[in-house]
């Protein structure tokens, strides 16, 4: 390591001192806008689905699994942020097989259960 003079170490201290800070202070002012957005939502009686921008009354549909945890059997739909399973990793090895479930419903509509 090269050679730091006692001033450049202090500077550097009062860096990392700051930006502790200033992260500080952006988790608080996220926390009190994230208060505030609940606040008014329920002032004014906005439901989630109405501010993600969906028609009121109308149920929201679960979409269907895309990938597979091979592991732990967890599925993620491909929306919304990336499991830790599957972040950062090829997302075709956790492909679900979409044939099987077409082959099923294929099957039960030629051969129905006899009642």
């Amino acid at each position: 390591m090269a050679y730091q003079s006692s001033e450049i170490t202090q500077l550097l201290a009062k860096q990392e001192a700051l930006e502790k800070q200033l992260a500080e202070a952006r988790d608080k002012e996220t926390r009190l806008a994230l208060i505030e957005i609940v606040q008014k939502m329920r002032e004014y009686g906005i439901t989630l689905n109405e501010l993600m921008g969906r028609k009121p009354g109308v149920p929201e549909v679960d979409a269907p699994a895309r990938y597979q945890d091979p592991l732990s059997g967890a599925t993620w739909s491909g929306r919304g942020r990336a499991p830790n399973w599957i972040a950062g990793k090829n997302r075709d090895e956790f492909l679900v097989d979409r044939n099987a479930a077409a082959r099923a419903m294929v099957q039960a509509a030629l051969f129905p259960e006899e009642r």
